[in-house]
Formats: C-alpha cells, sequence, structure tokens
C-alpha cells in the first residue's frame, strides 16, 4: 500500500477540510442576504445562443436592412458596472425584483453584413428572448447613399422607439445635455444625433434610469437603456482598480527579476545541469494555456469597441500567445534553476522519469495532493465567509472568464494543470530557493513568494482587491510548506487538483446534464492522471527488468 503512517497528518487536515468547506457551505445557505460573492445574478440563460441570434437577425430585417451573405455570432454579455454597484450597495435583490426587463446578463448578438460593411449589436434578454437595446456600426469606407433617406423629427423617432419599447414617455424626461453612454463601446464614431431620456421614477439606489438613442438619416440606429452609476462608486472602484494594477505590476517586475536570475543560474552551472529537465512539464504548460486561448477566442471578443470584433480578438489572441510563450521559458527556466539551487542542500524535490521509483513517487504524490486539495478547499471557503460577512467583499460576473464566452466548455478544467505548472515551478520550486538565499529565513522565504504570486491574482472583479492578496497568501503559504515537507509533485498535484475541481464545477452552471458530468469527470481528472502515470511507469520498470542481459563474452 502506498499510504503510510506518515500520510495521518494529511488525512487529518483533509478531513478537517471537508466538514469546513460543508460547514461554511450550509451556514452561507442559511445566512444568504441579499447578495453574496459567489452570487450568480440572473442564473442560467431559458433561451439558446442560436434563438437568440434568431431573434436579431429578424429585429434587423424588421428596422434597417440585411443582406442574405451575413455572419451571426452570439456573446454572453454582463453589466459588470452596475452590478458592482448594487452588491456594494447591496441592492441586487431589489434590482433583480424591480428591473425584470433590464437584466445585468444578457445575450449579444452581433451581426456583420458584407453586403453594406455594417454590423449590429443587438442586446437580448436571455431569460424572455426580448430585445433590450441595439447598436448599429457603418464603416468609413462605406459609400453614402446615392437616395436620400426621407427627412424625419429626431425626437418624434425617439419617442415612438421608446414607446414600442415598452416604456411610458410620460416617465421620462428628454436631457438637453447628457453623457454619451453609447461610448462604451466606441459609438461615439456614429453618426447622427444623441437624445437622452431620463426616467423620472426608475432609481435604484442613486442610480437612474437613462435611455439613449442615436438618430441617423431617418433610423434609430442606436438604443441604448442603462443607469447613470454614481460619482462617488466610480472614484471608489477607479481607486480599487489602481491598487490592483499596482499590485500585479510588482509581481510582474519581481517574476522578471525572478527569470533573469534564474537565467544567470543556469548559465553559471550550466555543466552541472542537465537542459531536457523541464521541457515536457514546459510543453504540457504551453499546448494547454495556447489551446485554451484559441478556445476564449469568443471571450476575447466580449471587450469590443464599435466594429466588427473577430479582428481585436485575433489581434489580442496572438499578442498573448506570445506573452504566454514568455511565461513558458519562465517556467523552463524555474526548474532548472530550481533543483540546480536546491541540490545544494542535498535534496532534489522533483524527481524524474529515469527514477526507479518515480511511479510510486507520483501515486504518493497525488494522494496527498488530493488530501492537501481538500484541506486548502475548506481553508479557502472560511476565508470567503469571512471575507463576505466580517468585510463585504463582493465579486461580479465577468463576461471575459465566463465558460458561457468558451467554444468548447468543457475543455476549461484542463487550465488547471497550466496554472499549476506555472505557479509550482516559478513560486514555489525557484522562488522559495530563491529567497531563501536572500533572507537565509524559512518562513520570510515561503511568504514572499507567496504575496507576490497573491499579488497576481488581485486583477480579479473581486472588492476590495486587498482581500484577495491576503486569501491567496494565505494558501501560497500552506502550498510552500507542503512543498518543503512533500516535494514539487505533491504541491503540482494538489494545485491541479484543487483548480480542477473547482473549475469542473463552473460548468455546472450551464445547467445542462453533458457539461455537469464533463465537470463531474474532473472531480477525479487529477487522480486519473497520477494513476496513468504510476502505470506506464510501472510497465517501463518491469520491461527493462524482463529484458535480457548479454554475457559480457
Amino acid at each position: 500500500m502506498i499510504n503510510r503512517s506518515l500520510d495521518k497528518p494529511l488525512q487529518l487536515l483533509a478531513v478537517i477540510g471537508i466538514v469546513l468547506y460543508f460547514t461554511v457551505v450550509l451556514l452561507s445557505s442559511y445566512l444568504s442576504g441579499p447578495h453574496s460573492a459567489n452570487e450568480e445574478t440572473d442564473g442560467v440563460p431559458a433561451i439558446t445562443g442560436q434563438q437568440a441570434a434568431d431573434t436579431a437577425v429578424r429585429f434587423v430585417r424588421q428596422h434597417f436592412t440585411l443582406a442574405n451573405d451575413y455572419k451571426t455570432s452570439t456573446l454572453y454579455q454582463t453589466h459588470a458596472e452596475r452590478s458592482g454597484y448594487l452588491q456594494k450597495e447591496h441592492l441586487s435583490k431589489t434590482y433583480a425584483e424591480r428591473f425584470t426587463k433590464l437584466p445585468l446578463d444578457y445575450y449579444e448578438v452581433e451581426i456583420n453584413d458584407s453586403a453594406t460593411s455594417k454590423t449590429y449589436y443587438i442586446d437580448i434578454n436571455y431569460s424572455n428572448q426580448q430585445v433590450i437595446g441595439w447598436r448599429t456600426y457603418i464603416s468609413p469606407s462605406t459609400k453614402a447613399d446615392t437616395v436620400a433617406a426621407p427627412v424625419a423629427d429626431p425626437q418624434l423617432l425617439a419617442e415612438q422607439t421608446i414607446a414600442e419599447q415598452g416604456y411610458s414617455l410620460a416617465d421620462f424626461t428628454k436631457l438637453d445635455s447628457a453623457p454619451d453612454l453609447n461610448n462604451k463601446n466606441g459609438a461615439a464614431s456614429s453618426p447622427g444625433r444623441m437624445l437622452v431620456y431620463e426616467s423620472k421614477t426608475d432609481l435604484i439606489g442613486q442610480a437612474k434610469l437613462q435611455l439613449s438613442l442615436r438618430i441617423s438619416k431617418g433610423q434609430v440606429i442606436s438604443f441604448q437603456p442603462d443607469f447613470t452609476i454614481p460619482a462617488a462608486f466610480q472614484s471608489w472602484k477607479k481607486v480599487q482598480n489602481n491598487s490592483a494594477s499596482l499590485m500585479t505590476n510588482i509581481s510582474m517586475g519581481v517574476s522578471l527579476v525572478m527569470a533573469a536570475t534564474a537565467l544567470f543560474i543556469i548559465i553559471r552551472f550550466r555543466r552541472a545541469i542537465t537542459f531536457r529537465r523541464g521541457l515536457w512539464l514546459t510543453f504540457i504548460f504551453l499546448a494547454i494555456y495556447i489551446g485554451n486561448n484559441f478556445n476564449m477566442l469568443p471571450a476575447f471578443r466580449t471587450n469590443h469597441t464599435a466594429g466588427p470584433s473577430q479582428f481585436e480578438a485575433l489581434f489580442y489572441l496572438w499578442f498573448l500567445n506570445i506573452i504566454i510563450a514568455m511565461m513558458a521559458v519562465s517556467v523552463y527556466l524555474s526548474v532548472l534553476a530550481g533543483r540546480q539551487m536546491w541540490s545544494r542542500y542535498s535534496w532534489n524535490p522533483l524527481p524524474d522519469w529515469q527514477d526507479a521509483a518515480f511511479g510510486s513517487l507520483v501515486w504518493k504524490a497525488m494522494t496527498r495532493g488530493y488530501l492537501l486539495c481538500f484541506f486548502i478547499l475548506g481553508v479557502q471557503q472560511v476565508l470567503f465567509f469571512v471575507a463576505e460577512h466580517a468585510f463585504d467583499v463582493w465579486a461580479v460576473n465577468d463576461a471575459a472568464d465566463s465558460v458561457l464566452n468558451m467554444t468548447i466548455p468543457g475543455l476549461f478544467p484542463l487550465m488547471a494543470w497550466a496554472a499549476a505548472i506555472s505557479e509550482e515551478t516559478v513560486y514555489r520550486l525557484f522562488g522559495i530557493a530563491f529567497f531563501l538565499k536572500i533572507v537565509r529565513i524559512r518562513f520570510l522565504a515561503v511568504l514572499l513568494p507567496s504575496i507576490i504570486w497573491a499579488m497576481s491574482h488581485t486583477q480579479y472583479p473581486i472588492y476590495p482587491v486587498y482581500t484577495r492578496l491576503v486569501e491567496v497568501t494565505i494558501i501560497g503559504i500552506i502550498f510552500g510548506y507542503a512543498f518543503l515537507k512533500y516535494g514539487f509533485m505533491t504541491v503540482l498535484f494538489a494545485h491541479a487538483s484543487m483548480d480542477s475541481i473547482l473549475m469542473g464545477l463552473s460548468l455546472y452552471s450551464l445547467g445542462d446534464w453533458n457539461h455537469i458530468l464533463i465537470g463531474s469527470f474532473y472531480l477525479i481528472f487529477t487522480g486519473l492522471v497520477g494513476w496513468v502515470l504510476y502505470k506506464l511507469h510501472g510497465n517501463k520498470k518491469r520491461r527493462a527488468l524482463s529484458m535480457p542481459r548479454l554475457d559480457p563474452d
């Protein structure tokens, strides 16, 4: 048997973690209030992306012109700014009850008409398939219409559209001057006249409902209902985002210094280094991450400007792939330099495939990794609970990270291995050795790379941002001490198990049985990887032992 008495402390920690996890989940369910840091604002879409696209096409054909040669794409979108304000002010439940026709989460259908070089963005309520708003973009290279459109009173067109969209004009006041709400998607470059109407009655907190319309050539080419978020909240959030950016930049800067140091160490001790080591880990990281980037191409389109989103998304895709290639180099350098630095302490935290005990060590690491993972999941749930109820922490949905915006959502949990490989090699295998050389104190050598690692996680839309720094630092300390006690492979499997479970559970939000089954598979996927490696190495060792030996004569 692989499990020894020395794993009993880990087994106890795993039991504690499981108890903590389910206790917090049940307690959170019991105490759930108006808002929650883990709350999905509008639930699972009630319609498919294709149904939303069909609705958008019908709408465009009714209100504009659409040739037969067109393309559609459907994206999940969210009003992150509005959602953040509502959660901070504890108004999410009130909003959901009052403004069912203006959901925070919705489908956005992009229609590209190649015949007219026009792009339409149609917002669809994914609960009832109703059109919420729209924007029209006309390419600057498009020739002007040879036949002038009939002249119509812009205000009359605007008021007719407001009534057609189900709003009572008597409840609104026309503003003489108001901010261009369409500007958030680059529509400020659109032609025509902008009209803004402000509601007299629809108010949530200090945010007022405004209807922003743009009229051009006798058509309402843009209609956007939105809420004016108070300047105080926007200023507060800007400070938070600036703090997150600063911490992220510090993390990147220190990580670059670490990578440069790793390169120096490799050059300095090149005669003692076997350069093939680390290649497989680097290749796995690179393959998974680049594959995930292509899988997230629809997500990259969510931050589009006014024109077609495909070109911007492709540019960002290849730019990101270059960044990931640089990260892969960092992973490779960290493996080589980390092994070299630990060899000075007569310790090899990362065994090789050629080692006779590699298979059994992988099996041990996998089982220990799961035990450690269960403990960390419990600790993380406690940290989330304390942060939410003691420090008023909240999170907003991010369309750019949603599984709804992935080509194949079922591949997303594979990213658990990319994250585990890169972060454990850089911040544990090399990072602890790097800081131990500088500070000579083991606790600081574990703490400092944990802080640097945590700083890189503050860009997630969780507020206040400092709480994410504290949470990830604590988890990093646990990983660090586990690395020192059990070696690299244990923390690699623990990290991969943890992320694989969380990412697998995220597939449950899609609501269909296929993705629920796929998500459930990822709960055991890390164990399956360990078992396969254990079996493969065992077969290799048995083949080596069974090979006939030639007599020396």
